[in-house]
């Protein structure tokens, strides 16, 4: 698929992971159709600030959003990996102004750039991302398992975000995610 081979120049192998563990979640939560929409217009949406990034086509206000949008969405995984480690401390409206604030950040970026189809992407996924039903499959305990107190899609996701904002052997505490 030309899309996939494209997507690996800008989407590094730790992306990669994250992005198949959202594929799979919302192929049981939504729908397979609804799930390979969604990842791909993620994949395009990232690929495109990408490019309006590495191509200096934006203005330094827009660069300091850009850094702003990525250290939000580093608060935003540790936020998942948090609501995962510490049992019944999941706030879904803390979550939903999160992703919300990561939403209209990228909005500010790229309307002055791309189409509104774009603008359209990223409010599909957010919008699709802030719904009480896909939030709540993340952190609702399985039927056949009422002893947990999340999915078993969130043990899966919560590990590959963790390492992804501060790498494997690092110590969290002492790091702070680069743009």
């Amino acid at each position: 698929m030309a899309s996939r081979s494209v997507a690996r120049h800008f989407i590094d192998d730790d992306a990669g992971k994250i992005l198949d563990a959202l594929y799979a979640f919302l192929k049981e939560t939504k729908s397979e159709v609804e799930a390979k929409k969604l990842i791909k217009c993620i994949i395009k949406i990232v690929i495109k600030l990408g490019i309006l990034y590495s191509n200096e086509k934006l203005s330094p206000n827009e660069k300091m959003l850009l850094k702003q949008m990525i250290r939000n969405f580093s608060k935003l995984i540790m936020t998942l990996v948090t609501f995962w480690e510490v049992a019944f401390s999941y706030d879904e409206q803390h979550l939903v102004s999160q992703l919300s604030s990561v939403e209209d950040t990228i909005i500010t970026i790229i309307t002055p750039h791309l189409t509104t189809k774009s603008e359209r992407r990223v409010r599909y996924v957010f919008s699709t991302m802030t719904e009480s039903a896909v939030l709540g499959a993340l952190f609702r305990p399985p039927p056949d398992d009422p002893s947990r107190f999340h999915s078993s899609h969130l043990d899966l996701m919560a590990p590959i975000l963790r390492d992804y904002v501060f790498g494997k052997d690092q110590d969290p505490a002492v790091t702070t995610p680069d743009p």
